[in-house]
């Protein structure tokens, strides 16, 4: 017959995962939620949004420019990598989006700590068409507080920056995005 003496180290041992697992959970939800940190404004003179499809170095104050330039439009954000994995699932769910919906919303990406061969090829890889800019200094990922890879900033027509995505894009988080952004 089992005692509570046989029981207890088996019942510790399940504590002791539980509690990891919770922890674990608590972690992925800090890193992975949508933020509602509306930090980030703006600022500078207007900056013509780069020509779509192609890959051109912008400096942190021309990025800012470029988020002035468009206010009235929606933006969606993107900071992605070539040697992202996630970036990789993303990418054609963005351009998807971008081909139904350019004229309701801009979606920029912003290829960072990466090389400049690399991401021409990415963009190439995945037929890219929506305007990206190149951040070789790192300045636009410091600016917009990048936590990692890949994150989307979505920005209102007015320029708040509405909500932060950790983390890969899954078609049904970009549809709640585009909703929210036509609310």
């Amino acid at each position: 017959m089992e005692t509570t003496e046989d029981l207890a180290p088996g019942s510790r041992r399940r504590t002791k995962v539980f509690a990891l697992v919770a922890i674990v959970v608590v972690a992925g939800y800090a890193v992975t939620r949508p933020s509602g940190d509306s930090s980030f404004w703006a600022t500078g003179a207007p900056v013509t949004v780069p020509e779509a499809g192609r890959l051109t170095e912008l400096s942190a104050d021309e990025f800012e420019g470029v988020l002035v330039g468009l206010r009235g439009t929606p933006v969606i954000v993107n900071i992605w990598a070539s040697w992202c994995a996630p970036c990789r699932t993303e990418t054609p769910l963005l351009e998807r989006t971008w081909l139904a919906h350019n004229s309701e919303v801009v979606i920029l990406g912003v290829a960072s700590k990466d090389v400049a061969e690399n991401s021409l090829s990415f963009m190439d890889e995945f037929d890219v068409s929506y305007p990206n800019v190149f951040d070789s200094s790192g300045e636009i990922r410091a600016r917009l507080g990048l936590r990692g890879f890949p994150t989307t900033y979505v920005f209102g027509a007015d320029g708040t920056l509405r909500t932060t995505i950790v983390g890969g894009l899954t078609e049904q988080r970009l549809a709640a995005v585009l909703e929210d952004l036509r609310a």
